[in-house]
């Protein structure tokens, strides 16, 4: 990821969890902030707050963040971005751990 004026890019790597990779360009509107949890279904139906981490090359985590992105489709949206590996969300009673490049929610989906 990285900024650039008023651009967003999340340039994911390809890799096991997110084997196309992921190369997106946003126009941001707001300040870059910290993303802990999230409101989020996953794609097997499980719905509820999930933990959101960047997930870097090397394995680490880091803080995953959020900004105030213009969506075509909705307006305003929050664009949720991480490391070289995009983002890790674990459901908050545990188990399930789901990979996603970038997460473009609603900004009351943000917790």
């Amino acid at each position: 990821m990285r900024e650039q004026g008023r651009f967003i890019h999340v340039e994911v790597e390809e890799h096991e969890a997110l084997p196309d990779g992921c190369s997106m360009r946003f126009h941001g509107t707001g300040q870059p902030f910290t993303v802990e949890r999230v409101r989020y279904e996953s794609e097997d139906g499980r719905e509820g707050i999930w933990l959101v981490h960047a997930a870097h090359a090397d394995g680490t985590r880091g803080a995953a963040m959020g900004s105030t992105v213009e969506d075509s489709s909705a307006g305003s949206s929050t664009l949720v971005y991480g490391g070289a590996h995009g983002l890790r969300l674990v459901h908050e009673d545990g188990g399930d751990e789901v990979a996603e490049p970038y997460l473009l929610l609603a900004p009351s989906a943000i917790i």
